[in-house]
């Protein structure tokens, strides 16, 4: 724990860092992800909330701090402790962090981490888009069934902006930003000098040019926000009250991810079970290797794939793509622990390259019994249920078991090239005379986040950013800010 007495507000800040999930910490120091939180103690003070996410898709909560304001100094102050314990502890310097649009905050992570990566939360900047833009567009249409649904214009405009929002090249950006320019200038306005501002922390072109390993919002923090309420309760308690119940919750979140990471380990899914996986489970994530079976589907039945390789996923999640696992089973070989970042290792301390690999225990090979095949002409067909005898190990023909794990030398490890922060280039447009129009808040719409938090899972597939895009573009009755003023056409 560390503390700072403010001489001008007598105002006291404390940094808490929790020792139960430093071990998880060093182990997984690639993401993280900042937010402030309020109505947690007396005293009202702003909570900086500090979590880091690991390869199995679960939160850590790594540090917490009450704030006396939420100032640059504030902001300075906890993350030079936080960097403090990350020496003394040997943690390595975070790949990228994400935050909402908060500049003080911002600026401070540029200042004491000048080659983090920092990303934008799209949800933020979904919602802050939906709430914002809404009163340049006539209201909602009420359908004969009684449900309100957004006018056609609007919803244009909204998808207008997610297909800006993931142009996979400057000149289709160029492109959707020139088709958005065709809708309400007041609402385009809004969006080109709030957010556009920023393009290099939330455009995919730009941001899939650094690791951000898929998460790129915060709505894993405000999860960890909701069950740390949970556990306080209520909002009057002193902070000595405060700090007993965050030990309570500190230890719970450690038993529950360590339970989580030990099951994965010893049951792995039976769809993950397989040849090529051989030298990956036991080690790797197993929601990695679900990201991995996606790459595999890719494969093609007959022939070879496009040999133009124009994916994404090796430079943003650190995960081999089509391309590369091609390469690796065209000759019966596995994908390597190499092909894929040290973030989704369970433990990146153990060295791997220790004599050859262990091999796994797979899903047996489904083998032609002796006899007519199953359903052939001239035989009726067995039923699933059938009692009759299945054929000794000695009784049919010679091992069919896949072929051996490839133990060719495995190639140098790839190198990750981690990009300066792209903090320094939206202030710099701001001094330059760029009008900056933001409007804090996000409104009813805030009501999303309970929705995507919840499906921010580890058997859920989905990236977060393409939740946070579904949120914004759906039109239920419960979503949707029925009292809207006559809008602009």
């Amino acid at each position: 724990m560390a503390y700072e007495t403010n001489s001008t507000n007598n105002l006291v800040q404390l940094l808490f860092i929790p020792p139960t999930t430093l071990e998880l910490y060093k182990q997984n120091p690639d993401i993280l992800l900042m937010d402030c939180t309020y109505k947690t103690n007396r005293f009202n003070m702003p909570l900086l909330n500090i979590c880091a996410v690991t390869g199995g898709n679960k939160v850590i909560q790594v540090a917490m701090a009450f704030l006396s304001e939420e100032t640059e100094k504030s902001y300075k102050w906890v993350l030079s402790q936080f960097q403090v314990m990350m020496y003394q502890h040997q943690i390595q310097q975070p790949l990228a962090i994400v935050t909402d649009r908060e500049l003080a905050l911002m600026k401070a992570i540029d200042a004491l981490f000048p080659n983090t990566q920092h990303f934008l939360c799209r949800w933020h900047v979904n919602m802050n888009i939906l709430a914002k833009t809404k009163k340049y567009f006539p209201g909602p249409i009420k359908g004969k069934d009684g449900t309100w649904r957004r006018h056609p214009k609007f919803k244009e405009f909204l998808q207008a902006c997610v297909d800006l929002f993931n142009s996979e090249s400057e000149a289709i950006y160029a492109e959707n930003l020139e088709k958005l320019q065709r809708f309400n200038q007041g609402a385009v306005n809004y969006v080109v000098n709030t957010w556009l501002l920023w393009k290099e922390k939330l455009v995919r072109c730009w941001v899939d040019q650094h690791l951000h390993f898929g998460v790129l919002v915060t709505s894993p923090i405000e999860g960890c926000h909701s069950i740390l309420k949970q556990y306080l309760q209520r909002s009057n308690r002193d902070l000595a009250g405060v700090f007993s119940r965050l030990e309570l919750f500190w230890a719970s979140q450690q038993r529950g991810i360590l339970q989580a990471v030990a099951q994965d380990q010893v049951r792995p899914k039976h769809n993950i079970n397989i040849h090529i996986f051989a030298e990956l489970i036991g080690h790797i994530h197993g929601y990695a290797l679900r990201k991995l079976l996606q790459e595999v589907s890719k494969l093609p039945r007959v022939g070879t794939p496009n040999p133009e390789c124009k994916c994404t996923i090796q430079g943003t999640m650190g995960l081999p793509c089509f391309h590369t696992i091609w390469e690796r089973t065209k000759d019966g070989g596995v994908i390597r622990v190499q092909d894929l970042h040290p973030h989704w290792l369970y433990d990146r301390s153990v060295e791997l390259n220790q004599g050859p690999p262990l091999l796994q225990v797979l899903n047996p090979v489904v083998t032609r019994r002796k006899g007519r095949p199953k359903g052939a002409m001239g035989r009726g067909k067995q039923p699933e249920s059938s009692t009759k005898r299945l054929a000794s190990a000695f009784e049919l023909p010679s091992s069919t078991a896949p072929p051996a794990v490839d133990l060719s030398p495995i190639p140098k490890e790839q190198l990750y090239i981690i990009k300066p922060s792209t903090t320094r280039m939206g202030i710099a447009r701001c001094e330059q005379g760029h009008i900056d129009s933001y409007e804090p808040g996000t409104a009813r719409e805030r009501g999303y986040m309970k929705a995507i938090s919840s499906l921010y899972k580890d058997d859920h597939m989905e990236l977060p950013a393409s939740l946070a895009d579904k949120a914004m573009l759906q039109e239920t009755q419960d979503c949707i800010e029925v009292e809207v003023p006559d809008a602009l056409v």
